[in-house]
């Protein structure tokens, strides 16, 4: 049975994949910082983040350590320059949301707030 970062260290096909132009959401549970790290690296030496145009953090539940995760998605995701939400409730989290995929919105993400607008229901 493969472990549970088999994607990360061979990503296959997956690293052809493109989400150029989308809201990415990301969220992860019992994860070390180490190996979100490697994950991350990973799409970005893929290039799969290439054009993103924003990306939402969901959940981190049991992912430690905790302030080590923060520094991590600070370092890897800023030099994208797109917004980053961080927390936003989504994952698999005890009262979780759910989060519509495939589906027009818009993020705004700001010192005040971040803003998460889905703009039409699922095809």
């Amino acid at each position: 049975m493969p472990s549970p970062d088999s994607r990360a260290e061979d990503p296959g096909p997956q690293a052809q994949a493109s989400h150029a132009g989308n809201i990415l959401c990301l969220e992860d549970v019992n994860e070390p910082a180490y190996a979100l790290d490697r994950a991350l690296t990973q799409l970005l030496h893929s290039r799969a983040l290439d054009g993103v145009a924003g990306i939402v953090l969901g959940s981190s539940q049991g992912c430690r350590p905790e302030p080590l995760l923060r520094d991590v998605f600070r370092e890897r995701l800023t030099p994208l320059g797109v917004p980053v939400a961080w927390e936003l409730g989504f994952g698999h989290g005890p009262s979780s949301l759910t989060v519509p995929l495939g589906v027009p919105a818009e993020l705004e993400v700001s010192t005040h707030r971040t803003v998460l607008t889905i703009r039409g229901g699922a095809a």
